[in-house]
C-alpha cells in the first residue's frame, strides 16, 4: 500500500494540470463564429442603395477585420487587469537517486545524498498586493486603446457606406449616359433612315449621307465606351460591397435635389465628432497612461505568496518525515538596475504619446479641408447643374430649328449633326454634373461626421 501511494498522487496531480490546461481562454471562448455572408442579387436584380449599404455592412472584409482587431483589443484589456487576480499554479515533481526536491515555493538543489525516490505535489498561489498605480494605469490604458478601436470600426463603417454611396451614384451616373448614348444612337438612325430614302430619291446628296453616317458611328461608339463604363462600375460597387456579384444591376432612380448645405462653421465644428479624430483621441489618452505606468516601474511592488502540498519519499531505510505541507510569505521587490530596460520603455512610449498626438492634429486638419472642399465643390456642382440644364433646353431648341430648316432647304446637314452632338454633350454633362453633385453631398456628409453606418 505504501509503494502505490507516491503513483496514485502522481497521477491525480496529473490530472489536476490537465484540467488546469483544459480550462484555459481558449477553452473558454471557443473558436470564433465565421462572420455571416451575405450575397447580392444575382444579374440583372433590382439593388437599392439600402440594400447595397446593408450588403456592405454585413459583409465587407474591412469590417471582419475591425470586429476581430476589437476582440484583440478587448482580450489584451483583460490581460492587464490579470494582475488584479491571483496567479494559481500546480506543480508535480519527481526525484530518483541522489537528487532533493525543496518542497516550498520553487525546486532547489540538492547535496549528494543516498538513493531515493521523491514525489511533490503542491499548488502556489501568488497575490500582488500593491504596485503604486503600476496595474491600474497599464488597464486604463490597455482600455483606452479599445475605446480606440471602437471608434476605428465606427469610422470604418462610414467610409464603406461612403464608398458604397459613391459608386452606387457613379454607377448611376453611368447607367444615365449609357441611356443618353442609346437614345443618341435611336434619333441617329432614325436620320440616317430618313437622308437615305432621299438621297435614293436624290432629293439629297451623298454628302449628306455620308455625314450623317459618320455621326451615327461616333454615336455607336460612344455607346459602346458607356457600356464598359457602366460595367467597370459595377465591379467597383461590388468592391464597395466587399462581395463578388454581378457586373449588371437595376439600380434605383434616386432623384437628384439640390439642397442648401448648413453653414461652413457648423459643418467644421460636427467634423470634430468624427470617428476617425475620436480614435486618434484615444489613442493619445491611451499612450499617455502607459507613459505613467511605464514610469511607476521604478516604484516597489509587493506580492503574498503561499503554496501547499504533499511530500512522499520512498524508502524503507529512511525515517524522513511525509506528508502534507504548506508555506506562505510576501515579498517586495524594486528594480535597481535593468539595464535601462525601464528607462528605455519610457522613452518609448514617450515617443508613441508624441507621434499619437501630431497623428491626432494631422486627422483634425484633413478634416477641416476635406469639409471646406467638400463644401465649396457642392455649390460649385449645384450652379454647374443649372447651367446645364439651360444648356440643354436650348441645344434642344436649336436642334429642332435646325431640322425644321434642314427639311424646307435652308440649312445642311452639317447644321443638324453639330445641333446632335451639342443635345449630346449638353445631356451629359447634365448629368456628370447631377450625380457627381451627389457625390459630394455625401463626402460632406462623411467628413462632418454625419454617416453613421445605418442604410
Amino acid at each position: 500500500m505504501i509503494r502505490n501511494k507516491p503513483a496514485t498522487r502522481t497521477m491525480l496531480a496529473a490530472a489536476l494540470l490537465g484540467s488546469l490546461w483544459a480550462q484555459g481562454p481558449g477553452a473558454a471562448q471557443g473558436a470564433p463564429a465565421e462572420p455571416p455572408r451575405t450575397q447580392p442579387p444575382g444579374p440583372g436584380g433590382f439593388l437599392s442603395l439600402g440594400q447595397a449599404v446593408e450588403t456592405a455592412l454585413r459583409a465587407h472584409p474591412l469590417l471582419q477585420e475591425a470586429n476581430a482587431t476589437l476582440v484583440a483589443a478587448n482580450a489584451r484589456t483583460e490581460q492587464a487587469r490579470s494582475q488584479y487576480y491571483p496567479q494559481v499554479s500546480a506543480n508535480l515533481d519527481n526525484s530518483y537517486g541522489a537528487g532533493r526536491i525543496n518542497p516550498r515555493f520553487t525546486v532547489g538543489g540538492a547535496l549528494l545524498q543516498p538513493n531515493q525516490s521523491i514525489f511533490v505535489s503542491g499548488v502556489m498561489a501568488n497575490q500582488r498586493i500593491y504596485d503604486f498605480g503600476y496595474t491600474q494605469s497599464l488597464v486604463q490604458s490597455s482600455k483606452l486603446a479599445e475605446r480606440a478601436q471602437e471608434e476605428d470600426l465606427q469610422a470604418r463603417r462610414a467610409i464603406v457606406v461612403l464608398n458604397v454611396e459613391r459608386a452606387y451614384f457613379t454607377s448611376q451616373k453611368r447607367r444615365r449616359l449609357v441611356q443618353i448614348a442609346e437614345e443618341t444612337v435611336r434619333e441617329r438612325g432614325v436620320i440616317r433612315s430618313q437622308i437615305e430614302a432621299l438621297y435614293r430619291q436624290q432629293l439629297k446628296s451623298k454628302l449628306d449621307l455620308d455625314l450623317v453616317q459618320v455621326e451615327l458611328t461616333n454615336a455607336e461608339a460612344l455607346l459602346v465606351r458607356a457600356r464598359n463604363d457602366l460595367k467597370a462600375s459595377f465591379a467597383d460597387l461590388n468592391r464597395a460591397m466587399g462581395v463578388s456579384g454581378p457586373e449588371d444591376y437595376v439600380l434605383d432612380d434616386l432623384p437628384v435635389e439640390i439642397r442648401q448645405p448648413r453653414p461652413l462653421e457648423t459643418l467644421i465644428a460636427d467634423s470634430l465628432s468624427h470617428p476617425e479624430l475620436k480614435k486618434a483621441k484615444e489613442i493619445v489618452a491611451s499612450s499617455e497612461a502607459k507613459v505613467r505606468a511605464m514610469k511607476k516601474q521604478y516604484l516597489p511592488t509587493i506580492s503574498a505568496m503561499a503554496s501547499g502540498g504533499s511530500f512522499d519519499p520512498y524508502d524503507p531505510r529512511s525515517t524522513q518525515e511525509h506528508g502534507g505541507w504548506w508555506a506562505a510569505g510576501a515579498l517586495m521587490s524594486m528594480p535597481l538596475f535593468t539595464g535601462f530596460l525601464i528607462e528605455n520603455q519610457v522613452r518609448e512610449a514617450a515617443a508613441q504619446q508624441d507621434a499619437a498626438k501630431a497623428t491626432s492634429l494631422n486627422i483634425e486638419q484633413a478634416l477641416t479641408q476635406q469639409v471646406t472642399t467638400s463644401y465649396l465643390e457642392t455649390l460649385s456642382l449645384a450652379q454647374q447643374i443649372k447651367l446645364a440644364e439651360e444648356q440643354v433646353r436650348t441645344a434642344k431648341e436649336a436642334l429642332q430649328l435646325s431640322r425644321q430648316r434642314y427639311k424646307l432647304g435652308l440649312g445642311s446637314v452639317v447644321e443638324v449633326t453639330q445641333s446632335e452632338v451639342a443635345v449630346t454633350a449638353a445631356q451629359m454633362r447634365l448629368a456628370e454634373a447631377q450625380y457627381d453633385y451627389k457625390i459630394a453631398e455625401v463626402t460632406l456628409a462623411y467628413a462632418a461626421g454625419q454617416l453613421t453606418g445605418t442604410p
